[in-house]
């Protein structure tokens, strides 16, 4: 099941961030790659949630820590599907493109 949610908070990215994989935690969710260290490069497995942050505002990010809009975000119709039915024409920060375009240019 996939959904899209609009949140507004006083936390900054990284504190949502931090929140997010508590709570996948929490939920049993665990975050290994090769040698069961955590990795840039997962491995794309079966796990009980996955909540990932897609937008922030128009900030644009690219840390070690995060990245800001989603990187594939514009490549995923199961991301883009509930976004459209919610902010269709918010653009992308870099592409300049609306959420509805992106879907269709799937």
């Amino acid at each position: 099941m996939n959904q899209a949610l609009l949140v507004e908070t006083t936390l900054s990215p990284w504190q949502v961030l931090r929140t997010a994989l508590a709570i996948e935690k929490d939920l049993g969710r665990e975050r290994t790659g090769l040698n069961g260290k955590s990795s840039e490069s997962r491995i794309y497995h079966s796990r009980p949630i996955d909540i990932d942050l897609i937008f922030y505002d128009d900030l644009v990010v690219d840390t070690h820590e995060l990245t800001l809009p989603h990187p594939r975000m514009h490549l995923r119709r199961f991301v883009l599907e509930p976004l459209t039915e919610i902010i269709p024409t918010y653009r992308h920060p870099v592409t300049g493109k609306t959420v509805k375009q992106l879907l269709y240019e799937i």
